[in-house]
């Protein structure tokens, strides 16, 4: 019995129909390798499972009998004619097939054969569509199906027919290659079967009588490939206007796909850079409406992104507006863009704060060169202009520092040098006079004593000024008499006074402060002696010294030179000099005023000028009183070149 099988399996295998057989229960012992093929199950799957497994749940019972007893009672009635099942194959896909049903043997060694076989596939069956010349030369003239079938075998897309069942009764080539499976086993197959929800919903719709679109994977039957798939789906009529069944034009999305995925990620990086671009934004349409700006952009105009959208710039900036109109337009009507216009808000009526902006507008253009709108490109650069101005600033004051420092070496040298010469001179004819026994002349030691004390005043300055930069400068404070202090400089300074006048007007009352009587010396001695040096014509020096308030105020006004106006405020500065001041005419070293502006405010006081050019200047200092009430209301003080 074994042999026999063996020998049956043989040659079963090498039948090209598919075959299975199986015993009186309904049971399969033998599946050839076409039954394999065609139905994706293997023998070991098969082998003693019932044989209603090769079929969908529904068929298996019609009435009192199985699906293959049923077919056995109909052998008679059906002349051995095929019937048309479907089959399921073991992945779930149902089949449309031809089976044919045969037996032999009684009772528990009846032999139960099924045959099966695809149904033909229509467009393979075809003939050739031209017909060869006949006997006369004219050519014959093609049926109206073979014209048909021509066009739809070369068509472009993938085409499948499909009955009301639905079973696909014919497909072409081009739906084989782009599902990814031979066209025996897509004709057959009952679409209800491929388990994909909005696939069926367009079958039933087309049934229906009404055209559908699916967008979607398919999964192919056989070898799984998954294909992206746009399908058109349309209804079938006969004669009588009846829907018949339906077609389907299958386009392969992959393309499509990869177009359009690569659409959305150019997208999603543009949305990207124009998002986080480090300059302002926009996209205006040709009626100047907003379509689009960025985060930055919104800021400049001061209003958030959407609430631009549709509006105008007149809408969205007010009188602002105008100048990025006029722009924009000048665009729209040449066709050439407008590149690093630069725009002041407040010049253009630009609400909030003042900037500074630089702007460039561009025409935006479809693939065919239609014009779609105006981009803009804003960026703010007033950062930009504030710290070139600010770099500006710095390098001219650079140059002047560099300019003061050679001006001060320069006068410095010259300076020091002045005394030398006399005092060397001096010193040369004492020696020569002691050398001969000669008696010296006192005069002769005191004008060489007075261009040594010059020196050391000079020194002292350079000393004094580098202590205050690192601020070593030491102050003794003590309880001082500042009239006393004042009328001692005044006489101490008699000799040199020349072709001046010195007026000193003395306070009603001892003027006690808190202060260093040495550097207070120095802070009056060097007003005085500026008095003397920039009057040159001699005249009057006034020195008043008043209390108001708490305050002890010292002035000194004298008939000078005068001071420009827009050099007073430097006046106190370090090495400063003012433009009207000639170094060979004025000697100096332009420290005194610095110095003494210092000490001044170490004591808690003010320094500063009033003066006007060819009129004189007049410099007050006022100090904290030591102790004693108000005698008259305080005076006021001038708001500019205070120190």
């Amino acid at each position: 019995m074994a042999a026999a099988n063996e020998e049956l399996s043989a040659w079963l295998d090498a039948a090209v129909d598919p075959w299975v057989a199986c015993d009186a229960h309904e049971r399969v012992y033998l599946i050839n390798r076409a039954a394999e093929r065609l139905l994706g199950w293997t023998r070991e799957d098969l082998q003693g499972h019932p044989v209603a497994e090769l079929f969908p749940q529904r068929l298996h019972r019609h009435g009192d009998k199985s699906l293959v007893r049923y077919l056995l009672s109909r052998r008679q009635a059906l002349g051995g004619r095929p019937t048309k099942v479907l089959a399921r194959r073991h992945d779930g896909v149902e089949v449309l097939v031809e089976l044919t049903v045969g037996t032999s043997g009684e009772g528990e060694d009846e032999r139960i054969v099924l045959s099966l076989r695809r149904l033909h596939e229509v467009i393979d069956t075809l003939r050739e569509p031209l017909e060869p010349p006949g006997d006369g030369g004219e050519v014959k003239r093609t049926s109206g199906d073979d014209l048909y079938r021509l066009v739809v075998e070369n068509a472009p897309l993938g085409i499948f027919h499909y009955d009301t069942t639905p079973i696909i009764t014919a497909c072409n080539e081009r739906l084989a290659a782009i599902v990814g499976t031979p066209k025996r086993v897509v004709v057959g197959l009952n679409l209800m079967s491929l388990r994909d929800e909005r696939f069926m919903a367009c079958v039933r719709e087309t049934l229906a009588g009404h055209s559908a679109d699916y967008v979607g994977d398919y999964s192919a039957v056989t070898s799984h490939k998954v294909t992206p798939v746009h399908i058109r789906f349309a209804p079938c009529y006969n004669d009588a206007g009846q829907v018949e069944g339906g077609v389907g034009l299958v386009e392969d999305a992959s393309e499509r796909r990869r177009a359009e995925r690569q659409r959305d990620e150019n997208l999603a990086l543009l949305i990207t850079l124009f998002e986080t671009a480090p300059v302002a934004l926009g996209f205006l349409d040709t009626h100047l409406r907003y379509v689009r700006v960025n985060e930055r952009l919104a800021r400049i105009n001061g209003l958030p992104p959407e609430a631009h959208l549709g509006r105008t710039p007149l809408e969205v900036l007010g009188e602002g507006g105008r100048a990025a109109t006029a722009m924009l337009q000048q665009v729209l009507d040449t066709g050439e863009p407008v590149v690093g216009q630069e725009v002041d808000t407040q010049a253009v009526g630009h609400p909030g704060p003042r900037r500074l902006l630089t702007g460039s507008c561009y025409p935006v253009r479809a693939p065919d060169g239609h014009l779609l709108g105006v981009g803009v490109l804003v960026e703010d650069i007033t950062q930009r202009r504030l710290a070139e101005e600010e770099r500006e600033r710095l390098y001219r004051e650079a140059r002047e520092a560099i300019r003061v420092r050679d001006d001060f070496l320069s006068i410095a040298s010259h300076e020091l040098k002045t005394p030398l010469t006399p005092l060397s001179l001096r010193l040369a004819t004492l020696e020569r006079r002691l050398e001969r026994g000669e008696s010296v002349d006192p005069t002769t030691l005191r004008h060489a004593r007075q261009h040594l004390l010059r020196m050391t005043g000079l020194i002292n300055d350079l000393l004094d000024a580098s202590r205050i930069e690192a601020g070593r400068l030491a102050l003794h404070p003590q309880a001082t008499r500042l009239d006393s202090l004042v009328e001692h400089v005044l006489q101490a300074m008699e000799a040199q006074r020349g072709g001046h006048e010195l007026r000193y007007e003395r306070p009603e009352r001892d003027v006690q402060v808190f202060a260093d009587p040495y550097r207070l010396e120095q802070v009056v001695t060097n007003l005085v002696e500026n008095a003397f040096k920039y009057s040159p014509d001699g005249g009057v020096i006034h020195i008043k010294l008043e209390t108001r308030g708490e305050l002890a105020l010292l002035s000194v006004k004298d008939p000078g030179i005068g001071i420009p106006e827009d050099q007073q405020k430097l006046l106190f500065e370090r090495y400063f000099r003012a433009r009207n001041v000639s170094s060979r005419s004025y000697g100096g070293l332009g420290l005194g005023l610095y110095i003494s502006r210092d000490i001044v405010e170490r004591h808690g006081g003010r320094i500063w000028v009033e003066s006007q050019v060819g009129e004189g200047s007049t410099f007050h200092v006022a100090l904290p009183l030591l102790t004693g009430a108000p005698s008259h209301p305080p005076a006021p003080q001038p708001e500019r070149h205070v120190h």
